[in-house]
């Protein structure tokens, strides 16, 4: 595996973080850091491509617009852990 070239920035953490993070042994916290930011930007580019195969389904064959799309479609949020736009309506989330 190739190493990735490193930039040195300057982040603001929460205390409570870091402190948990330095009662843990002390691990590299840059390597957290990073690990972290790639886990969340792995999960922000499916999320993206789920709302990309949504719009392609509803232009496709119409919108999700019934109580049991609602229904269905809070099940599955409910399963993928939710979304950033959540929202009591799920037909009105986008």
């Amino acid at each position: 595996m190739t190493r990735e070239p490193k930039r040195k920035i300057s982040v603001t953490l929460d205390a409570d973080l870091v402190a948990e993070l330095e009662a843990d042994g002390g691990a590299n916290l840059s390597a957290r850091v990073n690990s972290a930011l790639r886990a969340d930007l792995e999960q922000q580019r499916r999320w993206r491509a789920l709302g990309e195969l949504l719009d392609a389904l509803a232009e496709e064959r119409g919108p999700l617009d019934t109580t049991e799309d609602a229904a269905e479609i809070t099940r599955f949020m409910r399963l993928l852990g939710g979304t950033p736009g959540d929202s009591a309506d799920p037909l009105r989330a986008s």
